[in-house]
């Protein structure tokens, strides 16, 4: 179970979680389309993949643009 850290939003994650290396899944789905975790919060981080609900500035211009 290896784990990274995002160089986008800076979360901790797991790293078999994500389509990409230095990505969490959901900075790698916001920013590149990649199949998103289908996260289950559990005591503030995804029991599947770890990520804590960080964004960077980007990404949550990114997701506010969505709506």
């Amino acid at each position: 179970m290896e784990k990274g850290v995002c160089i986008e939003c800076g979360s901790e994650f797991l790293r078999s979680a994500s389509k990409m290396k230095e990505l969490c899944p959901e900075c790698a789905h916001i920013l590149y389309g990649y199949e998103n975790c289908a996260h289950v919060f559990e005591n503030g981080r995804c029991a599947k993949c770890l990520w804590d609900g960080s964004r960077s500035p980007f990404t949550a211009k990114c997701k506010e643009n969505e709506k």
